[in-house]
């Protein structure tokens, strides 16, 4: 199973149980999106990486999901968030990332363009997006806070519980049908 998900408290943690993203998760992520049953998503990766990148072909929408969902989408990332994994996490609505945790649009590297652009330059802006998107650099949790892709910065042994208090806080609220789309 590519994506392990578990309903609690009108909680549906989603955990990406491969490093590389393909085309198999992103089926399994977009199937527990569209749920009904829940109040909030939590999506985390299991240690030690969030998601090392995209391989094969993938769904461009799994990287527009923001752009239909009507629940609140929080992230928990840690490890190394690479390549389709920063254009997934562009579409939450928050992200709460570890202590040492690192960033990077590196398609480039291989010859491709990120699939998530136009979520990430919505997340970070449009120059930004491009500089990182053409330089294929990697980067620090601090720089992610500032550009905007990340709101928080926890030590590593709590970064997971403050992402599960934000995901039950926002599942109390009554937000759905008034998140943006």
């Amino acid at each position: 199973m590519s994506v392990l998900s578990k309903l609690e408290d009108g909680v549906l943690r989603l955990t990406l149980q491969q490093k590389l993203f393909d085309a198999a998760m992103a089926a399994a992520l977009l199937h527990e999106l569209r749920r009904t049953d829940v109040q909030c998503f939590l999506i985390d990766g299991v240690d030690p990486m969030f998601c090392g990148g995209g391989e094969g072909e993938l769904p461009v929408e799994v990287f527009h999901f923001r752009d239909w969902i009507t629940k609140p989408v929080v992230c928990s990332v840690q490890g190394a968030v690479l390549g389709a994994g920063v254009g997934l996490i562009a579409n939450a609505h928050v992200v709460i990332a570890a202590q040492g945790t690192s960033f990077g649009l590196t398609e480039i590297r291989a010859g491709g363009w990120p699939l998530g652009y136009v979520a990430i330059s919505k997340a970070i802006g449009e120059r930004r997006a491009l500089e990182l998107a053409m330089t294929g650099r990697v980067f620090g949790a601090p720089e992610a806070l500032q550009i905007g892709l990340v709101h928080e910065i926890a030590p590593a042994f709590e970064y997971d519980d403050r992402a599960d208090a934000m995901a039950r806080h926002l599942a109390l609220l009554p937000l759905q049908g008034r998140l943006p789309v």
